[in-house]
């Protein structure tokens, strides 16, 4: 919605810089308009009195003709008007002699009066001669400039300009207002809409949910981004579909790895029971033992029978491949079966394993199998790290901890599985790349180099993350955090 408010603002001050821009201009031109148009009705209805007085005056006298003036002045309301003297002996004009000084040469003079607020506009007007004035023996004749003062109040100027600007500023604001609504109808509709579903499909992106395409009817812009983005989907869910089938390769590939280190010690482990098993077969068949004995005998053997299948079973199950199936696990329940897994190469390396003891607290939402997987691979790499007469424990607990930033997890609480040993640990150089597919420290075919990598991505898949402690010569802790989840 930000871009959308963005748009609209910036919509809105520039409607608004137009309008005031476009209502200035108008206000002055309407304000030139009118001063102009009294300023030519002045000087027409000036020109008109000064012909008639002229006339009246040439025929009639001063008198006659200064009473037609006031007759004519009387008729409008507007626009007063008044004989003048030049000489401002009588009959002043309100203007200054300079001012008016154009009339002599027969031009029209309007000036604004700031002290009684009107526009005055004077006509020059010829009338004759006055009569000759008898000094001394001979006559003379003095030659008087006279002319019309026209006022017209600028109070209707002010009010007019009043009313044109307050109807320019209602416009304006009414422009402002319409392309606000305006812009905030389309904005929404155009663009927050569509960038807040664009968005939303991003989020489900991100978190890995590639399903729902985006159906947007815009054929702009972001009705193309939209496509695109679906486009990107179908691309990435069929690369996902890839990837995933690749990893479950890899982690088959992993699992039967580690099958084989197990089943070479199993093979061993397979021995005592089968020693037992003929032993007792032969007694039975030689008649060696009867009765009670022979019945003793043969619960023998189908115990070790039972246990030889267990064993059997229980590697078969762990190389199956299968679906990620998450339900209810204890993970002292699962350290202890893993610890009975590996008990062969335990006990070949001269190792200790220790468990943590039973707690049906310690219960995590997660794939029984690729869980089992985790520990097998740590636990045989923690064997393999240690020296003889070394030892490996398992612990399980719950902790308070805060999830590193790729987790996006805002979880506070986790159940770690930490698998320690007292092995020759890791400088800080192997520490950062044991996660690397096909990285490894181990002799030529004692690994591939996928056990950790494929850890980390069960674990990760799981919604947790594997945290590494070690130093050289003070052995290694991998402590695999798991969201607990509804268990």
């Amino acid at each position: 919605m930000k871009l959308t408010r963005k748009f609209i603002a910036a919509l809105v001050v520039g409607v608004a810089i137009v309008a005031l821009i476009q209502g200035f201009f108008d206000y002055r031109r309407e304000r030139e308009v009118f001063d102009k148009q009294m300023r030519a009705e002045a000087t027409a209805l000036g020109r008109a009195l000064a012909r008639g007085m002229a006339e009246v005056w040439a025929r009639d006298g001063e008198a006659t003709a200064r009473e037609f003036l006031l007759m004519a002045s009387s008729k409008s309301e507007f626009i007063k008007a008044r004989w003048v003297w030049l000489d401002a002996r009588t009959d002043p004009p309100h203007a200054s002699k300079e001012a008016l000084a154009p009339m002599t040469q027969g031009q029209v003079v309007t000036i604004k009066d700031q002290e009684s607020n009107a526009l005055l506009t004077y006509i020059p007007v010829e009338v004759p001669h006055p009569p000759p004035i008898v000094q001394s023996h001979e006559p003379t004749y003095e030659r008087r400039e006279g002319g019309i003062e026209i006022a017209q109040n600028l109070a209707d100027l002010d009010k007019y300009t009043a009313d044109s600007l307050r109807n320019q500023i209602y416009g304006s604001v009414s422009q402002v207002v319409v392309a606000t609504v305006l812009a905030l109808v389309l904005g929404m509709v155009f663009i927050g809409r569509p960038v807040s579903q664009l968005a939303a499909k991003a989020r489900r992106v991100g978190t890995g949910d590639l399903t729902g395409p985006l159906a947007l009817k815009q054929r702009d812009e972001l009705g193309e981004l939209a496509n695109e983005i679906n486009l990107m989907c179908d691309r990435l869910g069929d690369e996902r579909l890839a990837r995933e089938q690749a990893t479950d390769q890899l982690r088959h590939a992993d699992r039967l790895t580690t099958v084989g280190k197990l089943a070479s010690g199993i093979a061993h482990e397979l021995g005592t029971p089968l020693n037992v098993v003929s032993g007792r077969a032969r007694l039975i068949r030689d008649g060696e033992v009867d009765g009670l004995e022979a019945i003793d005998s043969a619960r023998i053997v189908a115990e070790q029978a039972d246990r030889m299948t267990a064993m059997i079973r229980q590697l078969l199950d762990f190389a199956r491949p299968r679906a990620l199936q998450k339900t209810p696990v204890n993970v002292t329940t699962l350290a202890a079966r893993v610890a009975e897994l590996v008990v062969t190469i335990s006990k070949t390396a001269q190792v200790e394993i220790a468990v943590p003891p039973h707690d049906d607290s310690l219960r995590v939402e997660a794939d029984d199998g690729q869980l089992n997987q985790v520990l097998i691979n740590l636990v045989v790499n923690a064997i393999q790290a240690t020296p003889k007469g070394g030892h490996v424990t398992i612990k399980a607990a719950r902790v308070a901890h805060s999830a590193p930033p790729y987790v996006e997890s805002s979880d506070k609480e986790w159940l770690t599985v930490s698998i320690a040993d007292t092995g020759i640990g890791m400088d800080d150089e192997t520490r950062k790349r044991i996660f690397e597919p096909f990285f490894t420290t181990k002799q030529v075919g004692d690994g591939t180099g996928l056990g950790l990598s494929v850890t980390w991505g069960i674990v990760r898949e799981h919604g947790g993350w594997i945290d590494v402690e070690s130093a050289p010569g003070q052995g290694a802790t991998f402590t695999v955090y798991l969201p607990i989840g509804a268990v």
